[in-house]
């Protein structure tokens, strides 16, 4: 018959049976890093148009920069041509650069829902010379995350 009792050994040595003490962890890498906040920010802007009919003046109305904290701005764009006679030409630059040239008739309107929006032109058109300036409103509401 065979002894099925676990043999034990006991040792008197204590340099091998030594409790260690746990490691402790600093406090400052040992929690947990917080997630980014995003922030949704908003932007209502009116600008008032007030520039030359001549055919050859290109005034800019928004602009992102590379180095700008706005990144891939959308939202809606809206010109308002008040004049009689003149007619916009609005270019709408996208971060892509895809851009889209739209005619504003005199005394009408123009909505248009953009993604990604880098810039906004507009050049005045005039058949007769009696206009000397182009009035009118470009209404901006865009959307844009802030993350910090």
């Amino acid at each position: 018959m065979t002894c099925k009792r676990k043999k034990t050994i006991a040792c008197n040595c204590t340099c091998h049976f030594k409790k260690r003490k746990p490691i402790r962890k600093c406090p400052r890498h040992s929690r947990t890093r917080k997630p980014l906040i995003k922030k949704l920010i908003c932007i209502h802007r009116c600008v008032p148009i007030n520039q030359k009919c001549d055919d050859a003046t290109t005034q800019t109305y928004f602009c992102v920069s590379s180095d700008s904290i706005i990144k891939n701005p959308s939202g809606t764009i809206t010109i308002i041509n008040t004049n009689k006679s003149c007619t916009m030409q609005v270019t709408i630059t996208k971060s892509s650069s895809d851009h889209e040239d739209i005619d504003v008739a005199p005394n009408s309107s123009f909505t248009a829902i953009v993604d990604n929006l880098k810039s906004v032109k507009i050049l005045c058109k005039s058949k007769s010379n009696n206009e000397i300036y182009c009035t009118g409103n470009m209404e901006l509401n865009i959307h844009y995350t802030l993350m910090f």
